[in-house]
């Protein structure tokens, strides 16, 4: 999809000069754990009215079993706990998720992109600016009423052929500089896309 220019074209002498430089570093916005923070508390309140409207009933079962294993179940506060791990269970992935975007890091150099993420076990990798093929920033109806999208990078790289910055604020700006870096880098190092090939050349 890429290639140079010549194979013996000579470089600009300051085009190996310019020192690589950190421009800016992004997160992804903790705004985006609310949908799914919405979704797991209507569902722990869904499950704690049932349980509620069904409390004679799981009563009568919970006597059963204690008849039948020979065990007090009933003196154990079996209501709180059940009713605890319910919710405990619904506000773990929220959590869960919270944490992976605090976790996460994109910092943009004037050559490349490289990201940091994982909660116990950390990932840090890179994709080279001029190897960006296509940018395309979406935004669904949640997004746009956090002010928050997606912006996905597909590129010529190998291990990243495709790669989302989550939950970013102004995407659309985001996605028009990354442009830029990557018009740039391009002409930095004389390459130049050419219709209908595949891969760097």
């Amino acid at each position: 999809m890429w290639g140079s220019k010549s194979a013996g074209s000579a470089r600009h002498p300051d085009h190996d000069a310019e020192a690589e430089t950190t421009l800016r570093i992004l997160k992804p916005s903790a705004k985006a754990i609310v949908p799914m923070m919405m979704f797991y508390i209507v569902l722990a309140l869904s499950v704690s009215v049932l349980f509620m409207y069904f409390y004679n009933e799981l009563t009568w079962l919970m006597s059963l079993l204690s008849n039948l294993l020979d065990s007090p179940l009933l003196t154990t506060p079996w209501e709180a706990w059940f009713l605890g791990g319910v919710w405990a269970l619904c506000l773990l992935q929220p959590a869960l998720y919270l944490l992976q975007l605090k976790t996460t890091e994109y910092e943009f150099t004037n050559r490349r992109l490289r990201y940091t993420r994982g909660i116990l076990n950390r990932t840090r990798d890179q994709i080279e600016l001029v190897r960006v093929r296509d940018l395309t920033a979406t935004r669904t109806l949640l997004q746009r009423l956090l002010g928050l999208g997606t912006l996905r990078i597909e590129s010529v790289d190998r291990s990243h052929p495709q790669f989302d910055l989550l939950a970013q604020r102004s995407v659309y700006e985001l996605k028009d500089w990354i442009h830029g870096l990557n018009a740039r880098e391009r002409a930095r190092l004389g390459y130049r896309e050419f219709e209908g090939t595949q891969g760097i050349i």
